[in-house]
C-alpha cells in the first residue's frame, strides 16, 4: 500500500477563520469518518481553540517579525532603538532663529558707554491665536558706541543684529542623585528639549564638574566627563552615562555629600516661532545699567522652527547616514549630512574647485535666507567631518519664483470659495516645500493634472506660467511647457511668497498662490 501524498500547507494562513478552515479541511482529507463538522461537536471545538491559540502567537510573531526591520517596524520604540545600531537618533523639534535690531534712548547713553545683552535675555512675541512664544539670546553681546546709529527725529538710536533663538531656558534642573552604577540614564522634566541645548553639571568630591555631550560613547577613554542625549518619539530627551569602560560613569556619593546631577537646557522649537518679518519683539526685562530695549523687531522673518522628527522621515535619512560614514567627502555627502542638522529643511552642495564646496542650504519650510546662527551651526556640524584641506562655504537657496494664473470654469452649483480654495490648495501642495527639491523642473502640464483631477472643475486655461510676474491678463506661457531651473534655486509661488511683488492682477491686496478668474453657474 502507498504513502498517502502529503497535503500541502498554505502558509498564508495567519488568522482565525483560514486557521480553523485549514485545520478542518485537512481532517476531511485525512480523517473521512469524521463526518459531523457542527460546532457542538467536540472535534470542532479543539479545532477551533487551537485556532484561536495560534491567530495569537502568529499575530505577535508576525509583529515581531515586522519590527525587525526599519522598512517595517511599526513600533515606535523598536523603530528608534534599530535606528541606533546605526549611529542614527531621531532629531527634536528645531527652534526658530532670527536676527533682531533694537533702538535705545540715546539721552541715557553716552558715547563711551557699551550696551551688554546678557545670554538668555528674554523676548516676548504674541501670536494672533493667543499663544506667546519666547525667544533667547545664545551669548552675551557687547555694542559698541561706533555700532549705534546716529540719533533719529525720536532721539532713539538703532542698532543690530541680535542673533535670537526661539526657546525657553530650564536652568539647574536637579536631574537626579548618581549611585555610582554604569550605563546610568535620566530623563529630563521639561520638553521638548532643543538639540545641542543641554549642558550637565555633576557635583564632585572635587566641585561641580563640566560634562561634554557626545554622539557616541564608543570613542570614550574610562576618564573622559561625556555623555549621550537619546530621544523618544514624544521628543523627550534621556541622558546615558558611561559604563567606565567607555566614559566615566558619574562617582556614588554619601548621604552627607551627595553627588548631584544638574542640567540646563532650552525648551521649545517648532513651526510657531517662524514669524513673519515686522513682528513685535517685547524684552523681558531692562539691560544692565536700567538700558531699555526700544522697538525691537526682525527686518526678515524668522526661520528653522520644525516639529520632531518623523519616524518615516527617520526611516527615509538613516540610510544616507550609514552610506556617508559621518564623512563629507562628495556633493551628495555634504547634502545628506547638513540635513541632519536641526532647521536645515533642504541642502545642495556644489563642488566649486578641487578644495572648496558650497553648501546652499535653506530653512525648513520656507524658501528663505538662512540666519547667521543657523550657518554658524552647520559649519560648526561638519568641522569634524570635512577634509582638512576643504573649504566649505555655507550660503542661502536661490528663490524662484514661479507665477501662475487660469481661467477656471467650475461645475454647476459648487460655491466660489470652495472651488477657488480647491484650486490653491491644489497648487499649492505641488509647489510646497516639503515636496520639490534643488533645481527640480516645473511642469505646466502637471498644473493641469491636478487642477484637473478636482470634482469641482469643469475645464481651465493656464494663462500665465512664467518666472515673472505679469500685470496684464494676456498669455504670458513658457514656450515648451518647461521651467528650468539652476542648481541652487529652489521653486516657491511668487503671487503668494515672494514680499517684494505686487498682488496678482485682478485680486486687489490678496496674495493667493494662484491668481484666478471663475467662470459657471457658481454659487456666491
Amino acid at each position: 500500500m502507498g504513502d498517502k501524498p502529503v497535503l500541502p500547507i498554505d502558509y498564508t494562513n495567519l488568522d482565525y477563520e483560514s486557521l480553523r478552515e485549514a485545520m478542518l479541511g485537512l481532517a476531511q482529507e485525512t480523517l473521512p469518518e469524521w463526518t459531523d463538522l457542527s460546532e457542538n461537536d467536540l472535534g470542532v471545538l479543539l479545532v477551533e481553540l487551537f485556532a484561536y491559540a495560534c491567530d495569537i502567537t502568529l499575530y505577535y510573531q508576525t509583529r515581531i517579525a515586522n519590527n525587525l526591520l526599519p522598512e517595517t517596524a511599526d513600533e515606535p520604540e523598536a523603530l528608534i532603538q534599530l535606528l541606533r545600531l546605526i549611529g542614527y537618533e531621531l532629531r527634536p523639534a528645531s527652534p526658530a532663529t532670527v536676527n533682531l535690531s533694537a533702538a535705545v534712548d540715546a539721552a541715557v547713553i553716552s558715547d563711551e558707554t557699551s550696551i551688554l545683552i546678557p545670554n538668555r535675555t528674554q523676548f516676548f512675541v504674541s501670536l494672533p491665536t493667543g499663544e506667546q512664544v519666547v525667544f533667547e539670546t545664545v551669548d552675551e553681546i557687547t555694542i559698541a558706541p561706533h555700532q549705534l546709529s546716529l540719533p533719529d527725529v525720536q532721539n532713539l538710536r538703532y542698532f543690530l543684529p541680535i542673533p535670537v533663538v526661539q526657546g525657553q531656558s530650564i536652568l539647574d534642573e536637579a536631574v537626579a542623585e548618581s549611585d555610582g552604577s554604569p550605563n546610568q540614564s535620566y530623563s529630563l522634566e521639561a520638553g521638548p528639549v532643543i538639540a545641542d541645548s543641554i549642558e550637565v553639571t555633576v557635583s564632585e568630591p572635587g566641585g561641580e564638574t563640566r560634562w561634554q555631550a557626545v554622539d557616541s560613547l564608543a570613542d570614550s577613554s574610562p576618564a573622559d566627563r561625556n555623555f549621550v542625549v537619546q530621544w523618544d518619539a514624544q521628543g523627550r530627551a534621556t541622558l546615558r552615562f558611561g559604563d567606565n569602560l567607555n566614559g566615566m560613569a558619574p562617582l556614588r556619593g554619601t548621604a552627607i555629600s551627595p553627588v548631584l546631577i544638574r542640567a540646563t537646557y532650552r525648551v521649545g522649537g517648532g513651526p510657531q516661532g517662524n514669524v513673519a518679518a515686522g513682528t513685535v519683539f517685547t524684552p523681558a526685562s531692562t539691560l544692565p545699567g536700567n538700558i531699555s530695549l526700544l522697538n525691537v523687531t526682525n527686518l526678515a522673518a524668522a526661520a528653522g522652527g520644525q516639529v520632531g522628527e518623523s519616524l518615516d522621515r527617520a526611516r527615509r535619512l538613516a540610510p544616507r547616514l550609514y552610506r556617508t560614514q559621518e564623512r563629507a567627502v562628495t556633493p551628495r555627502d555634504y547634502a545628506d549630512l547638513a540635513l541632519m542638522v536641526p532647521g536645515v529643511g533642504k541642502a545642495k552642495a556644489v563642488a566649486t574647485n578641487w578644495n572648496q564646496v558650497v553648501l546652499y542650504i535653506a530653512p525648513a519650510g520656507q524658501v528663505a535666507t538662512p540666519t547667521e546662527l543657523l550657518q554658524q551651526n552647520v559649519l560648526a556640524f561638519f568641522e569634524s567631518r570635512r577634509p582638512v584641506t576643504t573649504a566649505l562655504t555655507v550660503v542661502g537657496p536661490q528663490p524662484a519664483d514661479i507665477y501662475l494664473r487660469a481661467d477656471i470654469r467650475a461645475q454647476p452649483y459648487y460655491r466660489q470659495i470652495d472651488v477657488q480654495q480647491a484650486v490653491e490648495q491644489a497648487v499649492a501642495d505641488y509647489l510646497a516645500f516639503d515636496t520639490l527639491e534643488f533645481g527640480q523642473r516645473i511642469y505646466l502640464s502637471k498644473v493641469y493634472e491636478i487642477i484637473q483631477s478636482l470634482p469641482q472643475v469643469a475645464s481651465l486655461t493656464v494663462t500665465q506660467f512664467s518666472r515673472q510676474p505679469n500685470t496684464g491678463m494676456g498669455m504670458d506661457i513658457e514656450s515648451d511647457g518647461i521651467i528650468e531651473l539652476s542648481p541652487n534655486e529652489l521653486p516657491r509661488l511668487g503671487y503668494r511668497d515672494n514680499p517684494n511683488t505686487l498682488a496678482a492682477p485682478g485680486n486687489n491686496s490678496y496674495r493667493p498662490a494662484i491668481a484666478l478668474r471663475i467662470q459657471g453657474e457658481v454659487v456666491a
